[in-house]
């Protein structure tokens, strides 16, 4: 037995809340993944999915949790000047026609659910191919700080909020 990290309590926390909502038929996950990267020794996990009650066409969502060298470093060699921790970041993802106005109310809604002290992100992208129909707008919630096991309940108190979004953006899909 190896004694779990940081990181490895937090994706179990995370990901028994999200497959609990799946469970009881309230989103269905469609994607995850639980990654190592030698080259730069970092650790992610990400899990995606979506409100099932809307089907395929539908807001994603993903959540990613991630931790770096140096918060390994400082948890395994007891370090006290390197704290132990993760990076929590919320994903969403759906298409939009009408960038400038649609933009400008998601980013009202988000707000609106998570508060004005987060950091959110609208990307546009599209394929170039002749005339524009559609951006892929990901939006994503960024928390200004780490996470460790004192996060547990926040972790787990945020999820509804997730599954709020995933409604309240809806509307704006395609729009």
């Amino acid at each position: 037995m190896f004694d779990p990290t940081v990181f490895d309590n937090l994706k179990t926390v995370l990901e028994g809340a999200v497959y609990d909502l799946d469970l009881d038929g309230v989103i269905i996950v469609t994607d995850r993944n639980d990654l190592m990267d030698l080259a730069h020794f970092s650790r992610t996990y990400n899990i995606t999915f979506q409100l099932r009650k809307y089907g395929t066409a539908s807001v994603t969502c993903t959540i990613i949790l991630q931790t770096k060298l140096e918060h390994i470093a400082g948890e395994l060699l007891r370090q006290k000047h390197l704290k132990p921790g993760c990076d929590l970041k919320i994903a969403f993802n759906m298409p939009i026609k009408q960038n400038e106005t649609t933009c400008f109310r998601i980013k009202e809604v988000l707000t609106n659910i998570w508060g004005s002290n987060r950091i959110i992100r609208q990307t546009l992208t599209h394929e170039y191919q002749g005339e524009r129909k559609e951006y892929d707008n990901l939006i994503t919630i960024e928390f200004d700080r780490l996470i460790d096991e004192g996060n547990v309940d926040d972790l787990q108190a945020m999820i509804p909020y997730v599954i709020e979004s995933l409604s309240q953006l809806q509307p704006f899909y395609g729009m």
